[in-house]
């Protein structure tokens, strides 16, 4: 399995962000999926003057750091369910 980040990673905040990762499996199957820490969500709705926030089922990861990113990649993987909810 590759993971590739679609932004810069030195430019988003670990603790406070949100990040596109784009994920070859080893069979050739492409998927994106959108990785966010819980706070951001907060951010979001505070940049959109909302008290709500929908959109792009987020995985969500304590820290937006590559292990991080990885564990939980793995861990939606190997549930064909989860693929394909968060999977796009």
């Amino acid at each position: 399995m590759q993971i590739e980040f679609l932004s810069d990673v030195n430019e988003i905040d670990p603790d406070n962000d949100n990040i596109d990762v784009s994920v070859t499996l080893d069979d050739g199957h492409v998927y994106t999926f959108l990785l966010a820490t819980p706070n951001n969500i907060y951010r979001c709705m505070e940049n959109e003057g909302v008290g709500y926030f929908f959109g792009s089922p987020a995985i969500f990861v304590r820290r937006l750091t590559l292990s991080n990113v990885r564990e939980a990649i793995e861990a939606v993987v190997k549930e064909p369910k989860w693929l394909e909810i968060y999977g796009r």
